[in-house]
């Protein structure tokens, strides 16, 4: 749940910074017109990537805190150690290098945003560039040293599933019968290494076509029959929502 609030917050500040650009355009009348256009597109830009974001994630959260807080249904709630589960620190360290590689492009991004303030030819304005520069490096920073700092809570805190009536709660995030432009297709029980996981493979239903993501679920060694009647009963719900 906290992953999702943070996103909520950076998803603010991304809006701001949309219009902070905005009022820019207003303020700025020295800066050339390659500049201002540039400096346009990036006022959108981030003006409806803040809004989106912070729709998407909020609701999210919501979800989210209905389920920890059961003010939603929840069929399972499984809860592991993550000493005992190799698999489960696979998929922690995935996610840690994809979410420093997701701030590397987001640092790109802005420096080419800074860029644009450099090829003015007024000289206060170039400081703003540089300014935004440091600030970009400076925030980068921070954001790495934090991710860093998160996921190492996370390696020393038991692991939870929570499942819904029609998603699923699992390390801090939640997932429905629809990841992203994926569509949930087929779900299984398989072994990995020493362990059991429940696998949920979202596609595009395309024929022949391999999962496009898959989201494994470890399965307590007690837990298998449970994993069973999971397994059915949203391979129903998923039959239901095509009919």
């Amino acid at each position: 749940m906290k992953k999702e609030y943070t996103y909520c917050l950076i998803s603010l500040s991304t809006l701001f910074l949309g219009i902070i650009c905005a009022i820019a355009i207003g303020l700025l009348h020295s800066i050339s017109d390659s500049s201002r256009g540039v400096l346009i597109l990036f006022s959108v830009f981030f003006i409806l990537v803040g809004l989106v974001s912070y729709a998407v994630h909020y609701k999210k959260y919501q979800h989210i805190k209905g389920l920890t807080n059961h003010e939603t249904p929840i069929l399972a709630h499984w809860t592991y150690s993550l000493d005992n589960s190799p698999l489960l620190q696979k998929i922690l360290l995935e996610q840690k290098m994809s979410s420093i590689t997701t701030a590397i492009l987001t640092l790109i991004l802005g420096i080419l945003f800074s860029v644009s303030f450099l090829i003015s030819h007024s000289s206060h304005v170039i400081y703003i560039g540089i300014a935004l520069i440091i600030f970009c490096l400076i925030s980068f920073t921070l954001a790495v040293c934090l991710l860093l700092s998160y996921y190492k809570h996370q390696l020393t805190k038991p692991a939870e599933v929570i499942f819904g009536e029609d998603c699923i709660y699992f390390l801090d995030e939640i997932y429905g019968l629809q990841k992203s432009i994926y569509i949930l297709e087929n779900i299984i029980i398989q072994t990995e290494g020493s362990e059991s996981c429940l696998k949920f493979l979202y596609g595009q239903y395309a024929p022949d076509d391999l999962p496009m993501y898959t989201l494994c679920i470890p399965i307590p060694n007690n837990k298998l029959n449970v994993a069973e009647h999971l397994r059915k009963y949203y391979l129903d719900l998923l039959n239901t929502e095509e009919e």
